[in-house]
């Protein structure tokens, strides 16, 4: 469905003050607590951050493994010139660009062997070693690359306690706001997701003027829950509401007008608002 971006491997980047040591042993006392039934691989090195989730089994064509987690720190400062793009679409964050201007180095926390598990899982073990991790090192930022986005470690830290709705919203999707310039007057606006295409889920996008980005980037966050619970269940022609009572706006499934290449579900204001021209509908693989 959306091959260009589906993450293979699921990963985030913890920018930190200083460079961090992290205790293996400390680090699975805390990941027994946000996974449980974690254990470590291999010998108690330091040096080795890996995990196996003997609770979450991938089965390949001739073997039954399980779903890891990997935690590394990096020997220098982390790449910015890479954040960029996050940078520019985080809305959220005022701190941002100096986190990541001081950050003196970069934990990843990534899964492995867990391309074939359900998404929701997935990203409950992903939530759950970034919120051990938070214990051990000092934060000042959190990059989430397939969401596009850069994240105050203490605001993610109070939507991780609020449940999984607020985890999702606080750092695997991001809207992203583009201003059309073609045409400069009519304010048009381009606004979509980004981070359901990660998990083979379409991205959602609106082309549209005269309308409240705030609240088209709200009915796209609702969306991108609801597709993210469900699965991709909103048909080409379906509806949904729109912002102003009883109305309806449309669904098709589509190329996404702004980059990465992938598919989105597109959803069109209908007159007044609508802006460009939709394209030809194309299904989902």
């Amino acid at each position: 469905m959306s091959e260009g971006v589906f993450a293979r491997t699921y990963g985030v980047q913890i920018l930190c003050a200083e460079a961090p040591t992290i205790s293996k042993q400390a680090l699975l006392q805390r990941l027994a607590q946000t996974c449980p039934g974690v254990q470590p691989m291999g010998a108690g090195d330091d040096h080795v951050l890996a995990f196996i989730h003997p609770d979450h089994p991938v089965q390949l064509a001739d073997a039954t493994l399980h779903a890891q987690t990997f935690v590394a720190a990096s020997d220098g400062p982390p790449d910015v010139d890479r954040m960029q793009p996050a940078l520019a679409q985080t809305w959220d964050f005022e701190g941002a660009r100096a986190a990541m201007a001081t950050a003196k180095s970069a934990v990843l926390v990534t899964d492995i062997m867990t391309s074939s598990l359900d998404h929701r899982p997935r990203l409950d073990l992903v939530h759950g070693a970034i919120r051990a991790v938070l214990d051990l090192v000092p934060a000042i930022a959190i990059h989430w690359p397939h969401a596009e986005r850069i994240v105050d470690p203490r605001a993610w830290l109070e939507s991780f306690n609020e449940g999984p709705a607020s985890r999702f919203f606080a750092g695997a999707v991001n809207v992203r706001m583009f201003n059309v310039q073609d045409d400069p007057g009519a304010g048009e606006k381009l606004m979509d997701t980004m981070g359901l295409g990660a998990f083979d889920l379409p991205d959602l996008q609106c082309h549209f003027r005269n309308l409240d980005p705030g609240a088209v980037a709200r009915t796209l966050y609702n969306l991108a829950w609801y597709l993210f619970e469900h699965g991709d269940v909103i048909e080409d022609g379906h509806t949904v509401p729109g912002l102003a009572p009883g109305s309806k706006w449309k669904c098709q499934h589509e190329d996404a007008l702004a980059g990465p290449g992938r598919l989105v579900l597109d959803i069109d204001p209908g007159p007044p608002y609508a802006a460009g021209g939709r394209g030809a509908a194309r299904p989902p693989s």
